[in-house]
């Protein structure tokens, strides 16, 4: 069972630094309309750049996993040239080009690296 408060990272790839910056906050966005509850903020993927971030991380409850993975999808859809990579617990998960159905595909995958041990 995935305990309440769980870390994840999202990182935004297959674009300039940029335009990372730029689409991670739209992503947040996305994720924040579909999921108002978790803590969402920008963080930095390279500590030496002088931006706000290209990078997110998001503290979230269970229920809650269902719906990130409905806006990382509404967001991959929009933005078809990006991908972004998936962390939790020392797990990575790259995904790009996700078609509505497999939301729940992803949200189970996304459960799975929370739910392993440290």
């Amino acid at each position: 069972m995935i305990e309440s408060g769980q870390r994840l990272e999202i990182r935004i790839g297959g674009v300039s630094k940029a335009e990372a910056g730029t689409y991670a906050d739209e992503l947040r966005r996305y994720l924040l309309d579909q999921a108002p509850e978790i803590d969402v903020e920008r963080v930095r993927t390279d500590p030496d750049a002088l931006d706000f971030g290209t990078g997110l991380e998001l503290i979230l409850a269970t229920p809650a996993i269902v719906a990130v993975a409905r806006g990382l999808q509404q967001w991959l859809a929009r933005r078809t040239s990006s991908k972004v990579v998936v962390q939790a617990k020392g797990k990575k998960l790259e995904v790009d080009g996700i078609r509505a159905r497999d939301a729940a595909a992803l949200a189970r995958e996304m459960s799975t690296m929370l739910e392993s041990k440290d």
